[in-house]
């Protein structure tokens, strides 16, 4: 770039950018040894960027910045730019890991299963050979949409934590809870999908959606680590809910209890070494209710021992260990199997399908490390997703592309049938508000979870036999 840039720009910066624009005005008037590198965390795809992406990725920027004598500008869209120097002895290109010019690799390590393409995550700029396109992008920053004011959105956040700590202490536990069957789909191409569903387990969950209705919390429960801090009061509440409803008899339990049927539960560590948990395990025994815990991998090793204590705990309750919170990426990172769990959940996404070969290779060792007959792949919303999971061997499915085959099933045989639609089926089957479940005609059939024969292959019969035997 000839010269140093004009201040004359045109338009009137602002918060960030102006920091930005003054910090770059005086970097280019001596531009040697000195870089650019802009992180596009707007470009994540949806619901990316989550806040939690901005703390690690500034973090990690700040940390270089320390290093190199530079600085970082968190910008309105949510990108941030980093300006710093290269030191000259490191030249062209630095290994090193705290480098400016290896962060792209690192960056794309850390958010690249959320960016479009990697190549779209970060632009770097030398910017004594590309000050002008640096500049060029700074200016543009100015016309793009005036998002929320900082303010504003630390008023929100606030707004919603203390709605979210309402909703936690006072409402009514049953109106809060979803519930979902999970399924094993036996083979048989050819037979209707309704004839080869046996049920795996239900799984008891808090909605998150239905926290949203009551109250403002979306900013609250988008955070998992503002919403890990509630999590602990959740699980008493709702530990403390169900050993009332299996002492009871209750409506919530007694589906499952029939039908044998385990109910599996999200807890956290911390629910799992309570009294509430100790009390339920023991109602659990005296009433023959099965019970399943899924942990998150997160949470499974953010504490190695209080884990360990915890997968005593479950092997004396006799609860089954869940690991939870896979999705493709982490799949082919981690190695659940070393938690002895007795199923792994992974999450649907195409890319599972449409990865690049070297990935797709990783993701069928990963398979094969964990054993198919152990992953459930959950958040199955496609015909895709099934057809992807049994040619990769995978039996167990969980997701609203089989919630709405099983209301399919239920609505075949239902006397009040006329007076509901597939979709409504699906929301009552999936919520236990008894305010919402009031409207179905036939509520009782809501909790029967289908059940389908081993499917036995036809036999053909030659042209030249006689006629089968009765």
């Amino acid at each position: 770039m000839s010269g140093s840039p004009s201040t004359n720009l045109g338009f009137s910066p602002s918060g960030a950018e102006r920091l930005l624009t003054d910090a770059a005005e005086r970097a280019l008037r001596a531009p040697r040894g000195k870089l650019a590198l802009a992180l596009h965390l707007s470009r994540l795809k949806p619901p990316a960027p989550r806040p939690h992406h901005a703390r690690i990725a500034r973090a990690l920027l700040q940390d270089t910045a320390q290093r190199y004598s530079g600085q970082v500008f968190p910008l309105r869209n949510g990108d941030l730019v980093l300006l710093c120097a290269v030191p000259p002895a490191e030249g062209r290109v630095v290994a090193g890991q705290s480098s400016p010019t290896a962060l792209p690799a690192a960056l794309a390590r850390l958010f690249g299963a959320d960016a479009p393409d990697n190549d779209l995550l970060t632009t770097a700029w030398k910017l004594e050979e590309e000050g002008d396109r640096f500049w060029t992008f700074i200016t543009a920053r100015h016309t793009e949409a005036q998002p929320e004011s900082a303010a504003e959105e630390t008023a929100g956040t606030a707004s919603s934590v203390m709605a979210l700590e309402e909703v936690v202490a006072t409402a009514f536990v049953p109106d809060l809870l979803a519930q979902q069957t999970a399924i094993r789909l036996h083979p048989g191409r050819n037979l209707p999908l309704t004839s080869r569903l046996a049920p795996l387990f239900r799984e008891i969950t808090f909605s998150f959606a239905a926290m949203a209705q009551r109250q403002a919390i979306g900013e609250a429960v988008s955070d998992p680590y503002l919403f890990r801090h509630f999590a602990a009061r959740l699980d008493a509440r709702m530990l403390e809910h169900l050993q009332e409803d299996l002492q009871q008899g209750g409506k919530l339990t007694r589906g499952a209890l029939r039908q044998n049927l385990p109910l599996h539960l999200n807890l956290t560590l911390e629910g799992i070494v309570s009294p509430g948990f100790a009390r339920l395990a023991a109602t659990a025994q005296r009433t023959g209710a099965r019970f399943g815990v899924e942990i998150s991998l997160m949470e499974a090793t953010a504490d190695p021992a209080l884990m360990e204590y915890g997968r005593r705990l479950l092997d004396m309750a006799g609860f089954p260990l869940i690991v939870d919170g896979l999705d493709y990426v982490g799949l082919t990172m981690t190695h659940p199997a070393g938690l002895k769990p007795a199923l792994v959940k992974v999450s649907w996404s195409p890319r599972l399908a449409d990865s690049a070969p070297p990935v797709k290779a990783a993701i069928e060792d990963a398979i094969a490390r964990i054993g198919p007959e152990r992953i459930v792949l959950q958040r199955a919303e496609s015909e895709e997703a099934l057809v992807w999971g049994q040619a990769n061997g995978i039996a167990r499915y969980q997701g609203y592309y089989l919630d709405a085959v099983q209301a399919a099933a239920r609505i075949a045989n239902c006397h009040s049938a006329r007076a509901c639609t597939l979709r409504q089926c699906v929301s009552r089957a999936g919520t236990l508000s008894p305010a919402i479940r009031a409207a179905c005609g036939n509520p009782g059939l809501l909790d029967m979870a289908p059940h389908a024969r081993e499917p036995v292959a036809p036999v053909k019969t030659p042209a030249h036999a006689g006629p089968r035997p009765h």
